[in-house]
C-alpha cells in the first residue's frame, strides 16, 4: 500500500508535467497556426487545369480516350471511368459529357466478368444520353454456360437501337438468330463490321438483322463471313471490305451492290466455280483492291474470268496482282475501264516491264510491289 509520501511525490510530478506541457504548447501554438495557414493556402489554390471551363475540360477528356467510333475499354487508364477517380470536379465533368460514353465495347470472353460487363454496359448507355452510339460486341463461343447475361446485354442494347451509328459484332449464328426477331429500326446506322464465330452452311432465309437501316453505307465482313447469312441492304452500300469470300460469293455480292464506290475484296478460291452466266452490272467503283488466295497454286483461269467480268467506267484507284489480269494484263486493264483508265494503279508481282504500263497509260501513277 502506497505511503502518503509516495502519493505526494506523484502529485508533485503531475504538476511538473503540466508545466512542461504548457511550455511545449506555447511553442507549438505558432507552428499549428502556421500549419493551418499553409493548409488554407492549399485549399484556396486553384490548379490551372481546374480553372478551365467545363466545355474545354470535356474536349480534353474526349482527346484522352480513343477516337470515336473506336471504343475504349470499360476499365483501365484508357477508359473514361478512370477520370471519375481523379477529383470531384473531373468526375462531374465526365458524367455530364455524354460523348465520353458513346462508344462501347462488350467483350464476353470470360464468364467471371460477364455480370460486371453487363452492369458497366447499362451505366455507359445511360451516361451517353442522346448521343449516336458505336457498339462492338464480341462473344467467344463457350465462354458462358447460360445465355442469361447475354440476353440482358442484348435487351439493354435494344433499348437504344435508334441511336446506333456504328456496329461491330462477332457472334455465333445461333446468337444472331436469337436477337434478330427483336431488332428495331436503326435510322442512324451508317457502318457495320460483322463476323460469325461458327456456321456450317448458308441458312435458307437470311437472318433479318439489318433490314431496316436506311443510312447504312459501309460494311466490313470478316472471319470468312458468308455475306448472305444476314440480310443486308446491298443496293445502298457504297463501301465494302470483305477479307475471305469465295469467288462465287464475290460475284454474287457485286451483282447486288449497284452503288458500290470503294471496295477491298479478299477472295479465297475454294475450287468452286463462280456463275458468270449473268453479267455483273457496271459499277460506280472509284477504288478497288483485289486480293486472291488459291489452294495449290490453281485457279488462274477463274481469277482472270472474274477480273474480265468487271466493268468499272469511273475507276480511279486499283491495286491488283498482275497474274489476275491474264496473259495480256494491259489489255485486261483497258477493258475494265473502257473510257480512260485508273489514275493510280498498284501492280503486284509484275513481270511486264514498267515501261509498257507507262506507255499504255501515260497519265497514270504506278506503284509496283513484290506481293
Amino acid at each position: 500500500m502506497a505511503s502518503s509520501f509516495a502519493l505526494s511525490a506523484t502529485r508533485a510530478r503531475i504538476e511538473q508535467l503540466d508545466i512542461e506541457i504548457e511550455k511545449l504548447q506555447r511553442l507549438m501554438d505558432p507552428l499549428l497556426a502556421e500549419r493551418e495557414q499553409c493548409q488554407q493556402t492549399l485549399l484556396d489554390y486553384k490548379y490551372p487545369i481546374l480553372t478551365l471551363p467545363a466545355e474545354i475540360t470535356s474536349e480534353i477528356f474526349l482527346q484522352f480516350i480513343p477516337s470515336y467510333p473506336e471504343g475504349p475499354s470499360f476499365i483501365g487508364t484508357q477508359s473514361p471511368s478512370f477520370l471519375l477517380r481523379i477529383c470531384r470536379r473531373w468526375r462531374d465533368v465526365a458524367l455530364t459529357t455524354p460523348a465520353l460514353w458513346s462508344a462501347v465495347q462488350l467483350l464476353l470472353y470470360n464468364s467471371r466478368y460477364h455480370a460486371q460487363q453487363r452492369d458497366l454496359l447499362k451505366s455507359w448507355l445511360q451516361r451517353s444520353g442522346k448521343c449516336a452510339l458505336s457498339i462492338r460486341v464480341d462473344c467467344l463461343k463457350g465462354a458462358y454456360d447460360d445465355g442469361t447475361i447475354f440476353a440482358e446485354c442484348v435487351e439493354a442494347l435494344l433499348c437504344h437501337a435508334s441511336r446506333r451509328q456504328e456496329i461491330d459484332i462477332s457472334l455465333t449464328l445461333e446468337e444472331l438468330r436469337s436477337i434478330a426477331g427483336t431488332i428495331q429500326p436503326m435510322p442512324l446506322l451508317r457502318s457495320v463490321t460483322i463476323g460469325i464465330e461458327d456456321w456450317e452452311e448458308r441458312p435458307e432465309v437470311p437472318v433479318p438483322l439489318l433490314a431496316d437501316a436506311p443510312a447504312l453505307k459501309h460494311v466490313v465482313l470478316y472471319r470468312g463471313f458468308d455475306p448472305f447469312v444476314v440480310a443486308l441492304p446491298w443496293s445502298q452500300i457504297t463501301t465494302l471490305v470483305a477479307e475471305a469470300l469465295c469467288a462465287k460469293e464475290a460475284v454474287e455480292v457485286l451483282r447486288h451492290t449497284t452503288m458500290l464506290q470503294d471496295c477491298h475484296l479478299g477472295i479465297l478460291d475454294d475450287g468452286s466455280a463462280a456463275d458468270f452466266s449473268m453479267p455483273i452490272p457496271s459499277l460506280p467503283l472509284r477504288s478497288l483492291k483485289l486480293q486472291w488466295e488459291t489452294f495449290n497454286g490453281g485457279g488462274a483461269d477463274e481469277i482472270q474470268r472474274f477480273f474480265s467480268a468487271l466493268h468499272l467506267p469511273v475507276l480511279q484507284t486499283l491495286s491488283v496482282r498482275e497474274d489476275f489480269l491474264g496473259p495480256n494484263p494491259i489489255a485486261t486493264l483497258s477493258a475494265v475501264r473502257p473510257t480512260g483508265y485508273p489514275k493510280q494503279m498498284e501492280v503486284l508481282c509484275a513481270f511486264t516491264p514498267r515501261e509498257d504500263y507507262e506507255a499504255a497509260f501515260p497519265l497514270a501513277s504506278f506503284t509496283f510491289g513484290p506481293t
